[in-house]
């Protein structure tokens, strides 16, 4: 006989949802009724099976009576107690159906919150008055189903299959009998089979974390189960284990239940069933253990660890942090969460894993304020307590360097934050794991650097590859992960020298490898996508694919068509149907939504902050799941990756960008921009572009998103000729002085972006230079960021000298990384101003530099090949190691400079003059060969007599040239710069073909 609460509850004309907002102490007197009656009836706590409740009705009527049903299993747990000790296996029967249960009720809301089209086949809408009728007559009349249940009614438990549950959890026979049950519990609701079994696993994944609560706050009542999750001491860690995370064997802890630091411990562990972007499945399901390089300051050849085993040998180290980076995708947040569960697990209460995303701080006077204020806990406990407790170590994860909220201090307040955490960790008490962008730290000073142990994380091997397709077969199908191997296997993409090196990295990045994975199971990619790369760069390629997965999120387009597939008997759930289109759209236009979308992302971008909170008037519930992330609270929003945020921050602001080009007419029938005033213009694009310095994949990204737009709508020189308007303004000082730029400043002071005047001043000038040099370059033509030196009045010789000087306000590393290697390319700076000017290192290839001022400038190592430096002063300018390779220095004056390390065989020198330069005896006489001149008034005499023409256009100096490259037979034709030049990764050193026999080495029945 069993006791059936449902039941119970209606003799007494008490409906279970009435018992929704009842307190504990209410729940308690319930409980204390209910035992009353077992006693009566002589039953026992094996004979409470609440599972077997909830599975036996149908998911639309049960599901948000799932919670109180969990409860009030756990009032009777301590009821039951407190007539008499539970022995071992009843204890072990009750916590392991409310720890269940309360997994089950955190899927299925995860499921609902995702809008899974299964649930409108489980929950069909019912009037609430005739779902009362008909609650005791809704028992799922599934025959499978039925059977399972039976295996778990009455309990059958005895003490040893109860530790083996308490063992081994997941694996144990116990959790088995409760999955198969669950199993067939979905599919009788709607859900397909192998999505009932992922949806399960999911549970499995976070059952450990909520049976670890239940145990810790239920401990008397079961002070036997305590000891398998590590409550109270370290004894069931090993003495080898505790020796190589460098504490002490004799480490021990008191008797005492730290109620927070268990529930925290049990949040790490139900985080693994967070499903993955809106798949039915989680991360830990696809996660393969990640590999990285060890920057070595001994410059020592580098070799690939095994990430894991690294920063656990790391725990030795108490006085130096270690940092983990990698560009966005490679896996740094994904193996903080596995690893901190881990050690939740395995390694507590030795080590304590805490988990900070340091986007969520707040600086504070202290370094322990201000890690608190990211701490999830921080409103139950203060993290300085912990860090002062003596018995148990902190392991702090601190992911995202490179997310820390803006500062007024700008960079410095990374490098501020680096030094607090050195000093923190001096103290030998704790250990730090830092995660960060690669770029992040090479804006901090190299002694900070020199006191961290880093590591790079790298591209997939082999090895890990293999076993990602393995996985990939498991969640999706055989077939699926048989297909998506073979189409990238025929690409080229697995060997060592492929023909697209920058794809085949590409392909080798966790998150870009699922996304792949996505599109190739909805036939929404083929070869056509790796001919782009021929003719493109890689950004067109990814653009490509982001711009895919928009179209696969919203539905197809009316126009263009689709693939015909396939869908298999059981395989609709992992592809984007109709269905599930419709669920997100909820009766909107796909263009709505998108609008939406691109306000949310320019709202987090606009902060300057990953995250930002909305108003209570909007609804962030309809944003999509695989782009945003949203708290319980629903006003905290933020992208789902950073990778998939630049694409929707991109769209946004190209969209914001078209709005300058649009045009209306009229009351009197006139075509006229929409935004027509140069004052509406500048506001505009203060607004849009202050914020802060556009990211190089942002930049590109919203070129491709121009360059991809209908010509009948766009036209992308327009949208150029009218920024170039607004930069003449603003190298006047135009906006400035109209107080446009204090507009934008309360704009984003609205945001909580603590940006001043003076930067936002300067990112909108950087910002739409980069702009204009990229915008121009798509169109092959020539940006002239001076204006026309023929007209006076619309020339600005010291724009460039003007945008460097900006740049001061902001960070070194824009000029270094951004502007110097990348954005000066091809450019017109005929006439410019750049005396003095520190340019060294920078890439000036095919600039035209003629007529320009480079007097004393600092050129060294600077790249000029092919540049034309004809009539340029360049006296006492450096240009040790300078690249002139084929460059045009005709009538060039180079009076004083350095030209040390220069290689003269290809350079044209005629009529230069080399007056009192610093070269050697060898390159001297190369000089003279190739025209040069070494006597200031042969110099002046030759530039006097050549002046009666224009030095741009003297026919001498051309044919001089040509006889020049005539006898110059290594130099090859000028070939046009169509982008950005193509490393090449060498990802293998073994064989070029990856093996594909073995990749699909698993069972195809795993679940079955």
């Amino acid at each position: 006989m069993n006791l059936s609460i449902r039941q119970w509850l209606a003799e007494r004309q008490i409906e279970i949802h009435q018992i929704r907002a009842f307190s504990l102490g209410q729940l308690a007197g319930v409980a204390y009724r209910i035992v009353q009656d077992m006693e009566l009836k002589s039953l026992a706590p094996l004979d409470v099976c609440t599972l077997v409740e909830v599975l036996e009705l149908p998911l639309g009527s049960v599901w948000e009576d799932i919670h109180v049903i969990a409860r009030l299993t756990e009032s009777l747990l301590r009821s039951l107690s407190e007539k008499k000790a539970l022995k071992r296996n009843e204890g072990t029967w009750l916590a392991f159906q409310i720890a269940y249960l309360q997994a089950l009720q955190q899927v299925i809301q995860q499921e609902v919150s995702l809008q899974k089209p299964w649930l409108n086949r489980a929950m069909i809408p019912t009037p609430a008055e005739i779902l009362k009728e008909l609650i005791g007559k809704l028992s799922l009349q599934d025959v499978q189903l039925q059977g399972l249940l039976k295996t778990l009614s009455p309990g059958k438990l005895t003490d040893t299959q109860a530790e083996q549950a308490l063992s081994v959890v997941a694996d144990s026979l116990l959790v088995q009998q409760m999955n198969n049950a669950t199993v067939a519990w979905l599919i009788a609701n709607g859900a397909e089979d192998l999505e009932a079994k992922l949806l399960t696993q999911r549970l499995t994944h976070s059952l450990s974390g909520y049976l670890l609560k239940v145990v810790a706050e239920n401990a008397p009542q079961l002070a036997q189960l305590q000891k398998f999750f590590q409550l109270g001491s370290t004894r069931n860690i090993s003495t080898s284990e505790l020796g190589t995370l460098g504490t002490s064997t004799n480490s021990t802890v008191g008797d005492k239940i730290d109620l927070c630091r268990e529930n925290y411990r049990g949040i790490l562990l139900q985080n693994l069933s967070t499903p993955l972007f809106i798949e039915s499945f989680a991360l830990k399901d696809i996660y393969i253990p990640l590999k990285g390089l060890v920057s070595d300051k001994s410059n020592s050849p580098s070799v690939s660890v095994d990430l894991k085993k690294w920063v656990q040998e790391q725990l030795a180290d108490s006085e130096t942090i270690a940092v983990i980076t990698s560009e966005p995708g490679y896996g740094k947040t994904s193996f903080c969460q596995i690893w901190a569960a881990e050690v939740a697990r395995k390694l507590y209460p030795v080590w304590m894993p805490v988990i900070i995303r340091l986007r969520d701080i707040k600086y504070g006077k202290t370094l322990a304020e201000t890690l608190n204020s990211g701490f999830i806990l921080n409103t139950q406990v203060n993290l300085s307590d912990w860090f002062d407790q003596e018995h148990s170590r902190c392991l702090l994860l601190l992911d995202g360097l490179d997310e820390l909220p803006a500062s007024s201090l700008g960079t410095r307040a990374k490098a501020i934050f680096l030094q607090q955490l050195i000093e923190f960790q001096s103290e030998a008490k704790h250990k730090i794991i830092l995660t960060s962008r690669k770029n992040t730290l090479e804006e901090i000073d190299s002694d900070i650097l020199l006191q961290l142990q880093q590591i790079v994380i790298q591209p997939l091997e082999q090895e890990q590859l293999k076993q990602w397709f393995q996985q990939w077969a498991i969640l999706q199908s055989l077939p699926i992960a048989q297909n998506f191997f073979t189409f990238l296997k025929q690409s080229g993409l697995f060997v060592s020298n492929s023909k697209f090196p920058e794809l085949s990295a590409l392909v080798r990045q966790p998150l870009m490898l699922y996304l792949l994975g996505v599109l190739h199971r909805d036939a929404l990619i083929d070869d056509e996508i790796w001919q782009l790369a021929q003719s493109n760069s890689t950004f067109t390629v990814v653009w490509e694919i982001y711009y895919r997965l928009s179209r696969w999120l919203l539905g197809y387009p009316a126009i263009g068509g689709i693939k015909t597939m396939l869908l298999r008997s059981g395989s609709a759930h992992i592809h984007r149907t109709q269905e599930a289109i419709a669920n997100l759209l909820s009766g909107s236009h796909p263009q709505d939504l998108l609008k939406q979308m691109q306000a949310i992302a320019l709202q987090i971008l606009h902060s300057d902050r990953d995250q930002i909170h909305l108003p209570k008037t909007s609804h962030p519930h309809t944003l999509p799941a695989f782009y945003f992330k949203t708290s319980h609270s629903e006003l905290l929003v933020e992208f789902s990756h950073p990778k998939l945020g630049e694409y929707l921050c991109a769209d946004a602001i190209a969209d914001q960008l078209q709005i300058l080009t649009q045009q209306q007419k009229d009351a009197y029938g006139t075509l006229m921009f929409c935004l027509d005033s140069p004052q509406s213009v500048a506001q505009h694009l203060y607004k849009l572009l202050g914020y802060g310095v556009l990211t190089r994949e942002i930049k590109q990204l919203i070129i491709e998103t121009l360059l991809h737009q209908p010509k009948s709508d766009f036209s992308l020189d327009l949208l150029l000729q009218r920024l170039e308007l607004f930069w003449h303004g603003y190298c006047q000082g135009r906006w400035l002085n109209e107080g446009i730029v204090h507009l934008a400043w309360n704009y984003f002071h609205t945001l909580d972006n603590p940006i001043n005047v003076e930067q936002i001043n300067a990112n909108v000038g950087i910002n739409i230079f980069l702009l204009l040099c990229a915008g121009y370059r798509a169109t092959k033509v020539a940006f002239s960021p001076c204006g026309n030196p023929e007209n006076v009045t619309e020339f600005y010789p010291e724009a460039l000298t003007m945008l460097m000087g900006k740049l001061a306000i902001l960070s070194n590393h824009v000029l270094v990384r951004r502007i110097l290697p990348q954005s000066l390319i091809g450019l017109n700076l005929s006439g410019a101003s750049l005396s003095q000017m520190m340019l060294a290192k920078a890439n000036f290839e095919q600039t035209n530099f003629s007529g320009a001022n480079l007097s004393y400038a600092n050129l060294a190592g600077a790249n000029l090949s092919r540049a034309n430096l004809t009539g340029a002063n360049l006296s006492y300018a450096n240009l040790n190691g300078a690249n002139l390779s084929r460059a045009n220095l005709t009538g060039a004056n180079l009076t004083g400079a350095n030209l040390r390390n220069i290689n003269f065989e290809t350079v044209n020198l005629t009529n230069a003059c080399l007056f009192d330069t610093i070269l050697n005896d060898t390159d001297r006489e190369i000089a003279t060969v190739n025209g040069a001149v070494f006597s200031l008034e042969q110099f002046y005499t030759l530039k006097k007599l050549l002046s009666q023409k224009s030095l741009m256009s003297i026919t001498p100096s051309a044919d001089k040239t040509e006889a020049w490259l005539h006898n110059n037979p290594d130099i090859q034709g000028l070939e046009g710069l169509e982008g950005e030049t193509m490393v090449s990764v060498d990802l293998y050193d073994d064989d070029d073909d990856v093996e594909d026999e073995t990749v699909f080495s698993v069972n195809p029945n795993d679940y079955d």
